[in-house]
């Protein structure tokens, strides 16, 4: 062998038992439920209470490969529904992706593209500034904030300074619209679309919707990005995006032969934020405010869109003891029309927001409380969920959502919409 050919053969050989040298790992996971939820007192389209029975089922799939400083993911889960809502039978079916993106990291730097999730925020389950994810209605009555979460197609990139510095920049150049039910939305027992209105002495009719949302063109992106430090024992972040409202604004209504049609807009809006989070003994504190500088109103009292602007800002603490953690948040909204002309909105709210998690028997049982109250509207939503894994990879789960109010918030609106689920979960 020529003295090239052995440098270069040495040259291979120390490039294969690098550390720095490419590897490749990879991993497939994935998971069945069938959900079954009962709402007893959900409205039909005529105002009485025929109620709703539903049977959800999910597969859900993660796959994940690595090749040296790139990293391909793709999961998604595909949805059925079979149930009896308003009266009559439905069905539907839908797939979604979770997340299929690829990205390089250099340790320093990660760039992201693709489809996925970036969470924002240090409150549980209301934080102001997780805006980059529009929600799914349903799934956060049913399950949370995390799984109401829904994917958007985004290009990401996050560095890491010296000093305890972070940079996050994110780009979604196409928008995606919240939803109150990814199954058969305009029937969904969740849903706050106006099925109907009457006007006393009148009568009743029936309203139909009519969603705008942005198109896809470069002036329609959406954009931000939030930059994190520590100081001492302190995290603290600020952010700001710019983009669309998720969930439709009414901003006229057109009378018909067949009823009443509201017209949905998503206006743009732009916020501002920060949140911080240390821990002092065994407590963690946490804060977080959002301030939206350019925001819409939904009207009170007549169908109109009104320009405003909003803040959000709460305070939360948290606490572990030994088989228990303990939350507790308290969010203030204050909003405000730009313009004093009569019109009613919801002008404030008061948010308190409460968890305790136990498990126990090795980790086999588990017991989840949550409940939110608004003291100025006397409202309330809590969900009690119970789950039991007879061996491993398998749960079972038993939830019971109550809900109660009778003022304009979102939990009155949904105060009829009482439940109770029970879930059987396989993973594989």
């Amino acid at each position: 062998m020529t003295a090239r050919r052995r440098l270069a053969a040495a040259a291979i050989v120390v490039c294969l038992a690098s550390p720095g040298a490419a590897q490749t790992t990879s991993s497939l996971r994935g998971e069945a439920s069938v959900l079954a939820v009962a709402v007893p007192s959900a409205p039909g389209p005529a105002g009485d209470r025929d109620g709703a029975v539903e049977l959800r089922s999910r597969l859900f799939g993660d796959w994940r490969r690595s090749v040296g400083r790139i990293s391909l993911r793709a999961s998604g889960f595909v949805d059925g529904l079979v149930a009896e809502r308003a009266g009559a039978s439905s069905q539907a079916a839908t797939w979604q992706p979770r997340e299929i993106t690829a990205t390089y990291s250099s340790g320093v730097f990660d760039l992201s593209a693709g489809i996925g999730q970036v969470v924002w925020g240090t409150l549980d389950e209301v934080q102001p500034t997780d805006v980059v994810n529009p929600l799914d209605v349903s799934r956060y009555f049913l399950d949370g904030r995390a799984e109401a979460r829904r994917s958007v197609g985004l290009v990401r990139a996050r560095a890491y300074l010296p000093n305890g510095l972070a940079a996050d920049l994110v780009y979604v150049p196409v928008f995606r619209r919240g939803t109150f039910d990814l199954l058969q939305p305009a029937t969904s027992p969740f849903s706050l679309t106006p099925r109907e209105t009457c006007v006393p002495g009148v009568g009743c009719v029936p309203v139909m919707t009519r969603d705008e949302t942005p198109a896809a063109r470069w002036r329609h992106g959406q954009g931000g990005g939030r930059v994190s430090a520590t100081a001492g024992r302190v995290d603290l972040s600020v952010m700001a995006w710019r983009g669309f409202e998720s969930l439709p604004v009414y901003s006229a209504a057109t009378p018909g032969p067949n009823g009443l049609t509201l017209l949905g807009t998503h206006p743009r809006t732009a916020v501002v934020g920060v949140d911080a989070e240390t821990v002092l003994g065994a407590w963690g504190l946490r804060a977080e405010a959002a301030w939206h500088l350019r925001d819409t109103l939904q009207a009170l009292d007549r169908v109109a869109a009104v320009p405003g602007r909003s803040v959000e800002a709460g305070l939360g603490v948290d606490r572990r003891t030994g088989d228990y953690r303990v939350s507790f948040s308290a969010l203030l909204m204050e909003r405000r029309a730009r313009q004093a002309g009569g019109v009613r909105i919801d002008g404030r709210d008061v948010q308190l927001v409460s968890a305790v998690d136990r498990s126990f028997a090795a980790e086999t049982r588990r017991v989840r409380v949550f409940a939110v109250y608004n003291p100025q509207d006397d409202s309330a939503f809590v969900r009690g969920t119970a789950s039991w894994s007879p061996h491993d990879g398998a749960w079972f789960d038993t939830s019971v959502g109550w809900l109660r109010g009778t003022s304009t918030d979102t939990l009155s609106r949904l105060a009829d919409r009482d439940f109770v689920s029970v879930r059987l979960t396989v993973s594989f």
